[in-house]
């Protein structure tokens, strides 16, 4: 037990006062002279014995209220962590925990608004000098200051839950720091939470002196499924035909559960897919459907499961380009299987142009540049190749005829390859890279015994260890026949043969046209756009010859328009959307006066979909922040704050005990005779 004014202890000495009062009688007695006492002498030892007996109660009393009074004014309590009470104001730093888990219910009031409770408990059981900070996940410019107890009060109403995930590190770390900017005042941080396991990490460290209270909220029993990824199967979306989304779902409950999966594309049910899910586990399932036009396709997944929601919608926005314009840069004269395979349909536009009089700033119209037998192009004609290709275009470029010094240059340039020696002898293709990219959706089934190319001339295609190669079809003496490079943000493909059918059978076989297709349908730009809410949510638009220098993106979803931070990089400006963007839907990007717009779906995080917390016996034992004191679920906060803070104060009990003495010594002087 402690005082927090023991000086008032001092006053102890005035008890000796009655106690000498009681000692030496001052009264004078006056003898009267009586007859015969003889018959009174038992009477009188009696009433003495009774007289001192009163006396003594009455000082003792007396005493013990006096005593309770003086305790009361030194103010006594008792502290749990044997810590003496700073009188010094304080500053206290309150976090709550405002993400998706405290947006469920408890016995029918929003759990955010228990937190909130108990915030509002532990302002009001301060004093009126101490300052209060009020810190969510949000982490605004308004949280901070220090605020009274009234504006505190105020800040505490206006948190709402928030899709934003922070570190517990980064948390305790601002509100540390935060609270160096009160050094007139003792620090004290409270942390509410319902410690979910996915949001707090009970290896975060934390060594500094501030007294710490973490403070539970009561944690739900809930079973949960969440849409977690949704991917498309081809890479791009291709118009009137059937492309393919994978869909990860997980199961969170202890249960197999079977949930209807449904699919709508602008604003129309495109399919409905019935899943099961085994327990705890995670599955996937495809859905399926056929664009009809091209444009824009805001693509929504979802599923009913209640009551965490926040995590049955995905949403996909994609872009399906009505046709591809192709480039075929010809040494001399075209080739006729090039022509064919790009013969402008309602898919493909191919171009034929001469490699010596072609414009290289038209290169950005197109999707996939060929290079057919190409042994010499001028230095402009290069620079510009390299740079179409490293802002993400593709080029394909086959052996050229004759020396090949003058595109080894530029192969060399590009992706730090070449052609070698010509050899005449007839080579087979043995294996082909099933794995890559190119080949993936390229055919629904592919026999095991496959026709593989033949080449009857071809150049050793010559790579450096920094090149970055893959292989897509393999000799059998292990060279490569069709090589892929990455270059920036686009692919270069090199074939050891040109495209006649004199060089080799690959212009002839079935691989030839889906592979043409697909290196030109793989350049497409952002043709699936679905970013996930947190630090690295970012999207990259391409760039075009209308668009300014200091041109500024818009994003809105028809009810709010948002200016994200932004950044041009290259030829594409990189929209980052962590710190702007709060509700996940379908969105718009534009620019203001621009006619044409990209669509964005924006998914909030999966983090949260695990709803399991720490129990509170393992919170003590594995956390390592020190000076730290765990509240048990239910208390009231504030009252356990300032019972740990200040102590239990016993001044009331004191003087609720002088009152009973004295009260005591009313009854001892009016009743006992």
């Amino acid at each position: 037990m402690n005082f927090i004014f023991p000086l008032f202890l001092i006053a102890g000495v005035l008890l000796a006062v009655p106690v000498i009062i009681h000692l030496f009688n001052f009264r004078k007695f006056q003898k009267v002279l009586f007859p015969d006492i003889r018959f009174l002498q038992e009477i009188k030892e009696q009433t003495n014995k009774h007289s001192k007996l009163k006396r003594r109660l009455i000082l003792l009393s007396r005493l013990l209220a006096a005593a309770a009074l003086i305790l009361a004014f030194a103010q006594p309590y008792f502290s749990k962590n044997g810590q003496k009470v700073n009188q010094q104001s304080k500053a206290v730093s309150i976090y709550i925990d405002n993400s998706f888990s405290l947006a469920q219910q408890d016995k029918g009031v929003p759990r955010l608004e228990v937190a909130k409770n108990q915030a509002r408990d532990i302002i009001e059981s301060f004093g009126e000098t101490d300052k209060f900070q009020v810190l969510s996940n949000n982490f605004s410019n308004s949280e901070n200051q220090f605020y009274t107890k009234k504006e505190a009060l105020i800040e505490l109403s206006r948190i709402e839950v928030s899709p934003k995930k922070r570190k517990t590190g980064a948390i305790l770390e601002k509100q540390k720091k935060l609270l160096q900017t009160q050094s007139n005042s003792k620090p004290l941080i409270a942390f509410i939470s319902d410690f979910q396991k996915s949001g707090f990490d009970v290896n975060t460290k934390n060594n500094d002196t501030i007294p710490k209270y973490f403070i539970p909220i009561s944690q739900p029993s809930v079973q949960n499924i969440s849409i977690d990824t949704v991917d498309l199967v081809s890479g791009s979306l291709r118009l009137q035909e059937k492309n393919e989304l994978e869909v990860k779902l997980t199961n969170y409950s202890n249960t197999e559960q079977d949930v209807p999966l449904t699919l709508s594309v602008n604003g129309q049910i495109k399919a409905v897919v019935n899943t099961s899910l085994p327990k705890n586990a995670s599955s996937t399932e495809t859905v399926s459907f056929t664009p009809s036009r091209a444009g824009s396709q805001e693509i929504k997944l979802y599923i009913a499961d209640q009551p965490i929601s926040f995590d049955d919608t995905f949403y996909v926005a994609a872009k399906v380009v009505s046709n591809y314009s192709v480039l075929i840069l010809n040494q001399n004269n075209a080739n006729a299987f090039l022509s064919n395979v790009f013969k402008p349909t309602g898919l493909f536009k191919s171009e034929n142009n001469n490699v010596r009089s072609f414009n290289p700033k038209l290169l950005p119209n197109y999707s996939l540049v060929v290079l057919n037998a190409v042994n010499t192009m001028s230095a402009s004609l290069s620079e510009s190749l390299v740079n179409y290709c490293r802002e993400g275009g593709n080029i394909l470029v086959f052996a050229p005829q004759g020396n090949p010094a003058g595109i080894n240059r530029f192969l060399q340039t590009t992706a730090g390859t070449s052609f070698g020696a010509l050899q005449k002898e007839k080579l087979f293709v043995s294996s082909f890279n099933k794995s890559h990219p190119v080949f993936s959706g390229l055919f629904e089934k592919i026999p095991d015994n496959v026709d593989l190319p033949v080449a009857f001339e071809h150049y050793s295609i010559r790579s450096g260890g920094m090149s970055g190669v893959q292989k897509l079809f393999t000799f059998s003496n292990g060279d490569g026949f069709l090589n892929s490079y990455r270059v920036g943000n686009g692919k270069l493909y090199v074939c050891a043969s040109n495209a006649s059918k004199q060089a080799s059978t690959f212009p002839n076989s079935y691989w030839f046209l889906p592979l043409m297709y697909k290196m030109a349908m793989s350049q497409q730009k952002n043709s699936i756009q679905s970013v996930v809410m947190g630090a690295k949510a970012q999207v990259a638009i391409p760039g075009n010859k209308q668009m300014a220098k200091d041109a500024v993106f818009h994003i809105t979803n028809g009810t709010n328009d948002i200016i994200p931070a932004q950044r041009a990089v290259g030829n594409q400006t990189v929209l980052f959307l962590d710190k702007n963007v709060e509700q996940g839907g379908l969105y718009q990007s534009y620019l203001p006066g621009a006619k044409d717009s990209l669509a964005l779906g924006i998914n909030y995080s999966r983090d949260e979909s695990d709803m399991s917390f720490w129990k509170l016996d393992d919170l003590k034992k594995k956390s390592k922040i020190k000076n730290a004191s765990w509240l048990s679920p239910n208390q009231q906060a504030g009252a356990e704050v300032n019972s740990l803070e200040k102590g239990t104060p016993l001044w009331k009990v004191c003087i609720i005990f002088a009152l009973l003495f004295l009260l005591i010594e009313i009854l001892l002087i009016r009743f006992l005779k």
